[in-house]
């Protein structure tokens, strides 16, 4: 038994169901959207029966899931957590990098903003032994960048989470 990514379990059935390079193929169609087994097979050259069957193997595995479409009257297959973790290993990765330089962007921003705010409106009230330089806009410079940058991360890691989610 193999553990991928930290959660994801392969044991010999899964090995066995991802043996296949047909298996392989319809999980990269269906990376791109869900569909039918009608248009998996056409896509693939494939018979329509043994379209279906891989699926079934690929849906017992938990690679693959079922959605029934009641207002078309279709059944469309689509790939689990487990399917696109297969495919794109190291995404959570990608988020939880992207989330920590987050979290430390802010951090960072936040204490170069109160070091500029310190020394701005605090530093004239204290007595000073010596002349000290006491407006620092250094400090707010960075302490806005290390900000701006912690919302591009967080928006880079939105976008990524809805992309995956799109698929």
């Amino acid at each position: 038994m193999i553990l991928l990514a930290n959660e994801i379990t392969l044991d010999k059935k899964a090995f066995d169901v991802l043996a296949s390079e047909t298996r392989i193929n319809i999980l990269k169609k269906l990376d791109s959207r869900r569909m039918t087994v009608s248009e998996l097979s056409e896509i693939l050259n494939l018979s329509k029966s043994a379209v279906y069957e891989h699926l079934e193997k690929l849906t017992n595995a938990d690679f693959v899931k079922k959605h029934d479409d009641n207002n078309t009257n279709r059944v469309y297959y689509e790939l689990t957590e487990k399917g696109i973790a297969i495919l794109h290993p190291h995404e959570k990765i990608k988020i939880i990098v992207l989330l920590s330089s987050t979290v430390l962007a802010f951090v960072g921003g936040a204490i170069e903003i109160y070091r500029f705010v310190i020394g701005t409106v605090f530093r004239p009230l204290m007595p000073l032994p010596e002349p000290v330089i006491i407006h620092e806009p250094e400090h707010l410079i960075l302490g806005l960048i290390m900000t701006a940058c912690g919302v591009l991360f967080l928006y880079l890691t939105f976008q990524l989470r809805t992309q995956r989610k799109r698929k």
